[in-house]
């Protein structure tokens, strides 16, 4: 797949959600550690737009009342319902994992963010 230059790595400060295009649809690009993730920026839910969410972690069950969050901030929380989804494949995690967001490979090179179109 052909890889979409979406900006300068400047453009997307790390842990910050960041709006972008690919191929004129709108996508959130997540810059965390060394690692860039781009998503459909519209939660399947009801539409809205993630770049309005947060980040936030996997949950962890760890005993009755006592949840615990790993990977902090590999997990994008749509705004409207609170519905997460994984950065890295898109995939809901917990309430509801039959919903998945589009997710594209992505990278840094060269001082520029490139996102693998369809």
């Amino acid at each position: 797949m052909p890889a979409v230059d979406v900006g300068p790595v400047e453009d997307f400060p790390l842990g910050e959600i960041r709006p972008a295009k690919l191929n004129g649809r709108g996508i959130a690009v997540v810059r965390n550690g060394n690692s860039v993730y781009a998503v459909r920026d519209i939660c399947p839910h009801q539409g809205a737009k993630l770049t309005a969410g947060t980040l936030t972690g996997e949950p962890v069950y760890c005993g009755p009342g006592n949840i615990e969050f790993r990977r902090f901030g590999h997990v994008l929380k749509c705004p409207w319902h609170g519905w997460d989804y994984s950065l890295a494949d898109g995939q809901a995690v917990g309430g509801n994992r039959k919903a998945r967001i589009r997710s594209y490979r992505a990278r840094v090179e060269n001082g520029r963010v490139l996102v693998e179109s369809d």
